[in-house]
């Protein structure tokens, strides 16, 4: 007879081991949110079962029998080393999750809506997503990021993922409501929603505003009528999505938008910075290395069409110096 033919009913004994290791039915029915009656009908299965009484009941009290002694001796410390078996497991997956950096914007608008397909392409892949404003600093020791641009380090390496591509982007209905919104002349005439470059100072580079924009295309800054400024891109483009206006936009972030209509360029221009690059950061010799190689390759497919074509597409790995 193979050994699981001789075990007692599951959930009755692990009822039976609260109730006897407590000495109370309702104390054990409190443990396991469970009502005293459910917990007094285990207690009468797994004695139906062996056909013995394993608690002698008094009015307020029980009282373990020599039979119930026994079978706790045995019970109690089964049950100590599973649960202590299963807070190891967990703990070795918890290790296992991959914490990963990066603004929020980035977050919000391009990796959570590819989560799916990361679950698919990777299952035992388990992120910890931490956003922030900001690249990380070296000295946290930080296994993972994405990065606006590239600080060198020798403890580190760098993949580059795609350059940054910014244009105007409003609703089809607010298009349809601005005639004038034709030319770059006519964003003089419309609500410009902007970020704030006194609260986005990345430490790299110039922030990307509406002067900017102007300035590259040789326009006068003046020439901008601002209707609101705001400190995060996510907020921007929900006023955007509002029809309050029209605001600067990446093209790796609102790329899906764009393509389901929900967006659309009220102007061909658009500004390319190659300079501006965005890097997939990782930590040498890190104890999540596969899980860090999954996500580099995963981050490399999904951005390939931000690289475009070429000898560029193939995004070289680059150790970095300190």
């Amino acid at each position: 007879m193979s050994s699981s033919r001789t075990l007692p009913p599951l959930n009755a004994l692990r009822t039976f081991e609260a109730a006897a290791r407590l000495l109370s039915f309702k104390r054990a029915a409190d443990e396991l949110c469970v009502t005293q009656a459910a917990v007094s009908r285990q207690v009468q299965t797994l004695e139906a079962y062996y056909r013995l009484k394993l608690f002698e009941r008094g009015n307020r009290r029980v009282a373990l029998t020599p039979e119930g002694q026994k079978l706790l001796e045995a019970t109690q410390p089964a049950f100590t080393l599973i649960a202590a078996a299963s807070r190891q497991l967990l703990q070795a997956i918890a290790e296992k999750y991959l914490p990963l950096l990066t603004t929020s914007a980035f977050a919000q608008r391009w990796l959570l809506p590819r989560l799916g397909r990361l679950r698919q392409a990777n299952p035992s892949l388990h992120l910890q997503l931490i956003s922030s404003e900001a690249n990380p600093d070296y000295r946290e020791g930080f296994d993972a990021a994405i990065t606006l641009g590239l600080e060198e380090h020798s403890a580190y390496e760098a993949t580059w993922l795609f350059s940054e591509e910014v244009f105007p982007v409003c609703t089809p209905a607010f298009l349809d409501g601005c005639p004038a919104l034709c030319d770059l002349q006519g964003l003089a005439h419309v609500p410009l929603l902007d970020l704030s470059a006194r609260h986005w100072q990345p430490r790299l580079w110039a922030p990307v505003d509406w002067a900017y924009w102007f300035r590259h295309f040789g326009l006068p800054p003046a020439a901008a009528r601002q209707a609101m400024s705001f400190s995060h891109f996510s907020l921007q483009m929900d006023a955007v999505m509002q029809g309050e206006g029209v605001g600067l936009a990446w093209r790796h972030l609102v790329q899906p938008q764009v393509d389901r209509g929900e967006l659309v360029m009220p102007l061909p221009h658009t500004l390319h910075l190659p300079e501006r690059r965005h890097y997939f950061v990782s930590r040498i010799g890190a104890d999540s290395q596969r899980e860090i190689e999954w996500m580099r390759q995963w981050l490399l497919d999904e951005t390939l069409a931000l690289r475009g074509t070429g000898k560029q597409a193939h995004a070289p790995r680059l150790p970095l110096v300190q």
